[in-house]
């Protein structure tokens, strides 16, 4: 395996492990069903579920340990809080985009055109893109500052977690 294609996965888990929710659940156990997430305290793993129908985003439950420092639940909390977020902004750019695209093909069936062509549609998809850039480009900042906190964060968790790996090697 090479790092070099890793690096998205290092810089954005640099703790936990992840499970997805196509994993097989174990013999005897019951499958966790799509329609209810798993119980934080029950995961061994962060758990990726399926992709949300108004988002598009896949929602995490994110575990935790019994033992987790404050600094690593600062962590996680931060985390919850900008997936939150994220799947707010998300929800309600695709509501708005899905609403005006039915009204952009409701105005041209009702001036006679039955089938919009792909030249057509690319028209609405150039006037939304530019009359959203301002809410895109803010929306791209605030994600990147997000993100940047939450990278400076995980690296302060594993920071405190090699120290304590130390101390206990060494007995100080």
């Amino acid at each position: 395996m090479c790092f070099k294609y890793q690096t998205r996965i290092l810089f954005t888990q640099f703790n936990l492990p992840r499970c997805y929710a196509t994993k097989q659940a174990p013999k005897g156990s019951r499958p966790v069903g799509l329609a209810h997430p798993p119980d934080p305290k029950t995961v061994s793993c962060d758990y990726i579920g399926p992709p949300d129908p108004q988002s598009n985003l896949r929602p995490y439950v994110r575990h935790y340990d019994e033992n987790e420092t404050d600094l690593a639940k600062k962590l996680r909390l931060t985390r919850i809080e900008v997936e939150a977020w994220n799947a707010s902004f998300w929800t309600k750019h695709n509501k708005r985009f899905y609403e005006e695209k039915e009204d952009f093909i409701r105005l041209h069936k009702e001036a006679g055109t039955e089938d919009i062509s792909a030249d057509r549609m690319s028209e609405f998809y150039k006037t939304f893109l530019d009359k959203n850039w301002r809410i895109h480009m803010m929306y791209n900042l605030s994600w990147y500052l997000k993100n940047f906190d939450m990278l400076t964060l995980a690296f302060m968790v594993q920071v405190q977690k090699l120290l304590s790996r130390r101390k206990r090697r060494t007995g100080v």
